[in-house]
């Protein structure tokens, strides 16, 4: 199994340039401060469902001693993941939907190596 976990959380707004303008907040905040295992953030809009938005977060290994859905659930505990969860949630409609996936394969055009 590849060390790389991924939440979804699926929601409906009609406020998108809302969603893009504190993901955007989100990743400078992170890229500024200990990330614990954050890697990157997608937010997707459905086109057969307008209105209705995928957000992806990915986390990776930072401490061998710590899986990447460890990290992430660490990351959830913090004061300042919840301040950003209220504020997403404050422009959705309705309930989320929260899925939790451990990364099996990833094709890289890239070049990178991906381990094993």
């Amino acid at each position: 199994m590849k060390n790389v976990f991924t939440q979804t959380i699926t929601f409906h707004s009609d406020h998108p340039e809302t969603l893009i303008a504190l993901a955007r907040e989100w990743d400078s905040l992170q890229a500024s401060q200990d990330a614990m295992g954050f890697m990157e953030c997608r937010i997707l809009a459905d086109r057969d469902d307008p209105g209705r938005y995928v957000m992806i977060n990915d986390f990776g290994v930072v401490d061998p001693d710590v899986s990447a859905a460890q990290e992430a659930f660490l990351n959830n505990e913090r004061s300042q993941t919840q301040e950003f969860a209220e504020r997403f949630l404050a422009v959705a409609i309705g309930e989320a939907e929260w899925h939790h996936y451990d990364e099996l394969y990833r094709t890289s055009f890239a070049g990178e190596e991906i381990p094993e």
